[in-house]
């Protein structure tokens, strides 16, 4: 990497996905986060996050070529033993779309053939996954180029003795090998539309690929053993078969993998990444179920520490160490031009409704003014009881300051003045909900806002920060309303998925922008196990698309809340619905659905009172 000519780099803000990152850009912007490191271990996982968490990128980073190059040019200890030891082998293997598709389409299969096909696809795309992750090992584990492609030689003989038994073919490297094994599954996919066409095989036809109809992953453990014995690779390695994007499989599908989970104990062991409530049964083919801790574990990347951690001995730091650290390593790698790598907050600045600042709350100050104007009575009696007292920062001013300076700044908001308060490096990290892809999206959107002459000052380092808190709102404000017109198209429930977080978005606006203003604001909904089926399928898609996320604390620490809980609206929709990113108040969801079946008359006479005096709310519908 050290001499990768600049010429060639890519504008990785662009990027936001790792499945269209080279392995090279991949391992060189990674950050290990607390879910990897738990990975490299000899257990099944299921590995649980919203789009856009980084699961690609966490499976792809245990395959063993990720792995190696992240030992070799990072100064990371854990992965330098994992290869130097033979610890960990892991294989990469999404469920692409396009194959999962192809199962989908065949529809005059019954159960019994869905499952076999089902079965040959996953056999043939593991073995495929498994021939770079051989030509990795052979180059770590063997010296000297002349041994290495010997042993590939070897190799590719043996896996063609077992994987490719019609005769005629001949191999000379693990490529080769490679190509015809996909070329193989084509050709499987041709074969059973001239069969359905004509009844049946004709004669004397073979079936395509008939190694790969044998008993799911045989072919590849047949692969792993001959790989084994020719680098004489320890017995104690474990092998990791890192299964991606497994929400697109269905639910027989996963039951199939399940049991394998359940029945094999060996050396070969499970990493399965699927959105929340994406994992659709513990149920096996073997007359048992699997159980949470015994036979796998859950790891949900939503709630990984080190996404949200602060940067050691900031106190009150302005992002998240995650979220700093992503930006500098997309410039470094990005840089073709030498900016000199700034900091997200010399880009973009602080934030001025979220960085924590000692504010002036004398009788006279404009926020004493603002409080006296927006908060409620009740909040307004407990500041002059503890105004001038070190209480008073933590329960009055840290909580509402923020809240006030939002009120203000729309209040204020006439003709053709531009919103500034989006804006900030604090609030680009806040809005992104600790989502990786999120965060990117964020930095791109907001980036793409530099004038050539700003681009020119970045470079040279004249000033703190560069774009203008207007056009940084502007570009939140567009993201935002993006985010939440995404789930349009989504299959079977889109429209009704907008509709559903407008109307969760538009209480919580009415809610905090015309009624009295306290210390803890309305961000989230509260569901018990009357929720319908319709809301409750809702709740379990916008958890997985990343608009909604359950409230995790240490008197709720259930990570995956059935039928009942709470659930914060995400802040990337803040700017859209012009709430704070914070998680706040609940409100019941029958609260939020009597509010929008009211008459407008009715909804304003109800925002113009306090939560005490609003009849709305006497039947202790605020928890």
């Amino acid at each position: 990497m050290e001499n990768e000519p600049t010429k060639h780099r890519r504008n990785l803000f662009e990027i936001d996905n790792a499945r269209n990152l080279s392995m090279q850009e991949l391992v060189r912007t990674f950050i290990p986060t607390q879910s990897f490191w738990r990975l490299l271990s000899a257990k099944h996982h299921v590995v649980l996050g919203a789009r856009g968490q980084g699961k690609t990128a966490l499976a792809k980073m245990l395959s063993h070529d990720h792995l190696a190059l992240l030992a070799k040019t990072r100064d990371e200890p854990r992965a330098k033993s994992a290869i130097r030891d033979q610890e960990f082998i892991g294989i990469y293997l999404p469920t692409r779309l396009e194959w999962v598709g192809g199962l989908r389409n065949k529809f005059w299969l019954d159960e019994r053939e869905r499952e076999e096909l089902f079965q040959w696809r996953l056999n043939i795309a593991s073995c495929i996954a498994f021939i770079p992750i051989a030509s990795s090992c052979i180059q770590a584990y063997i010296e000297g180029k002349a041994k290495q492609a010997q042993t590939e030689r070897e190799l590719t003989s043996q896996l063609s003795k077992y994987w490719v038994v019609e005769s005629g073919f001949h191999f000379d490297d693990l490529l080769q090998l490679r190509r015809h094994l996909e070329n193989t599954d084509y050709l499987k996919q041709i074969q059973l539309l001239r069969e359905r066409s004509a009844g049946g095989l004709p004669p004397g036809e073979m079936p395509v690929g008939l190694a790969f109809g044998i008993d799911l992953f045989a072919p590849l453990r047949q692969g792993i053993r001959q790989l084994s014995n020719l680098l004489s690779i320890k017995p104690s390695c474990t092998w990791l078969l890192c299964i991606d994007e497994a929400e697109f499989l269905d639910e027989m599908d996963h039951r199939i993998i399940n049991s394998h989970m359940r029945a094999y104990p060996d050396n070969l062991f499970f990493k399965l990444t699927t959105m929340p409530y994406c994992h659709y049964t513990l149920a096996t083919n073997i007359g048992s179920v699997l159980v949470n801790g015994h036979d796998f574990e859950y790891v949900n990347m939503d709630s990984d520490r080190v996404l949200t951690a602060r940067v050691p001995g900031e106190t009150d730091s302005i992002g998240t160490a995650f979220g700093r650290t992503l930006f500098k390593k997309l410039i470094e790698v990005s840089d073709a031009r030498g900016w000199g790598v700034p900091t997200v907050v010399e880009v973009l600045g602080e934030t001025e409704i979220l960085d924590p600042r000692r504010e002036a709350w004398g009788a006279e100050s404009e926020n004493m003014t603002l409080l006296k104007k927006y908060a409620s009575s009740e909040t307004i009696a407990r500041a002059n009881r503890l105004i001038g007292t070190h209480r008073f920062r933590d329960e009055i001013s840290r909580k509402i300051h923020g809240a006030l300076l939002l009120r203000k700044a729309v209040d204020e908001l006439k003709g053709n003045m531009a919103l500034t308060i989006y804006s900030g490096a604090r609030m680009a990290i806040r809005c992104s909900d600790d989502n990786p892809r999120h965060m990117i999206r964020i930095f791109n959107a907001i980036l793409m806002a530099l004038t050539s002459d700003q681009k020119r000052q970045m470079r040279m380092r004249l000033k703190k920060s560069w774009i203008s808190s207007a056009d940084q709102t502007r570009a939140m404000q567009r993201l935002s309303a993006s985010t939440l017109n995404q789930v349009m198209p989504f299959p079977d429930v889109g429209p009704e998925l907008h509709a559903f977080i407008c109307k969760l978005g538009k209480y919580m606006h009415a809610d905090f922008h015309n009624k009295p203003v306290t210390t803890d604001q309305v961000t989230s909904v509260t569901i018990d196990d009357s929720v319908s089926e319709k809301d409750w399928k809702l709740i379990r898609v916008a958890v997985g698309h990343g608009l909604l996320y359950p409230n995790i604390g240490t008197g709720n620490p259930d990570e995956m809340p059935w039928r009942e809980g709470t659930f914060h609206l995400a802040y990337a929709l803040a700017p859209y619905f012009l709430l704070l990113p914070r998680r706040g108040k609940a409100v019941k969801l029958a609260t939020i659905h009597r509010f929008h079946e009211m008459s407008q008359k009715e909804k304003d006479e109800a925002m113009k009172s306090e939560y005490k005096q609003v009849s709305l709310f006497d039947d202790g519908d605020i928890t």
